[in-house]
């Protein structure tokens, strides 16, 4: 007699969707009287200042009012940005290097491809101005991922009652689906929860009559929308102890599709931002002196 455990991981990616474009203001916003007689309020920010988009579309950023760049607060192993709109810009020269096509100036438009960026939480701010910071989290693309599992093995005259794999991990928006591969003796998939948060035979309750929607050669699905862990069982043969399931019992182990890759700006990005205060107060004060009679 031989026991055969067919455990298949399929995965399959498509994004069902073209590549999408998404608009961030920068220094401004279009407004109408009476806020703005002339069309445009000015501020040191991004509008919005949280996109969330998905790996592979594109962020425009606009350049409505003043002088500003868009500059990833995440850096590569070499030091450098991940993301720059203006590299040829270093705050340690600050206002002696404004110049052209070294700073986004009023109109100008930077373009960011995001296919070679990681799901993730990603915060960027400008160069020249401490606080104006903004938020991009990038989601993988939408796709159909499945991963299939047995429950229970054997044949009538041996009955291994378990799931297999028993304890296995996913990602967020995965589809678990259970065969049933004991020809003669039916399971149920039940999840935690009391009413179960998700159950394949939701009629059968022991020690009623044998479960009829789980039986031999059948599947059943479940989508695994929410990060966690999830205990699930067989409602035939697993009894609870405490707070606890034994017996036919597995766990699901589910992790956010998307993970912050930054608790806050880095800290290059905050000796950057120092160092572009100090500069533009010594420029400023700099300015005043000459301008004194």
């Amino acid at each position: 007699m031989s026991v055969a455990i067919f455990l298949t991981f399929v995965f399959s990616a498509s994004r069902s969707f073209a590549a999408t474009t998404h608009d961030v203001n920068i220094g401004g916003v279009t407004a109408g009287a009476p806020l703005a007689p002339g069309g445009v309020v000015w501020f040191n920010g991004y509008s919005p200042g949280t996109i969330r988009i998905t790996a592979g579309d594109t962020v425009t950023w606009h350049l409505v009012g003043g002088v500003h760049t868009v500059t990833s607060a995440d850096t590569l192993s070499n030091g450098s940005f991940v993301y720059d709109s203006s590299p040829l810009f270093t705050p340690a020269g600050a206002l002696a290097d404004m110049g052209p096509g070294k700073l986004l100036a009023p109109g100008s438009v930077y373009e960011l491809d995001t296919s070679s960026l990681a799901p993730g939480t990603y915060h960027y701010f400008c160069k020249i101005h401490p606080g104006m910071t903004g938020t991009l989290v990038v989601v993988a693309g939408v796709s159909t991922v499945t991963v299939s599992a047995t429950a229970g093995w054997g044949d009538s005259t041996y009955a291994v009652q378990a799931f297999a794999p028993e304890n296995f991990t996913v990602v967020q928006g995965t589809i678990v689906q259970w065969r049933l591969a004991n020809p003669t003796e039916p399971h149920t998939i039940t999840g935690p929860g009391a009413p179960a948060a998700w159950d394949s035979s939701p009629n059968f309750n022991p020690p009623g009559p044998p479960p009829v929607l789980i039986v031999p050669g059948t599947t059943f699905n479940q989508t695994f929308t929410t990060a966690g862990t999830f205990t699930y069982f067989c409602k035939v043969h697993a009894y609870q102890v405490g707070s606890s399931w034994v017996g036919m019992v597995g766990t699901v182990i589910v992790e956010p599709a998307v993970v912050d890759t930054t608790s806050g700006l880095s800290a290059v990005s905050y000796a950057a931002l120092a160092v572009a205060v100090v500069a533009l107060l010594v420029g400023i004060y700099g300015v005043v002196r000459k301008r004194k009679p």
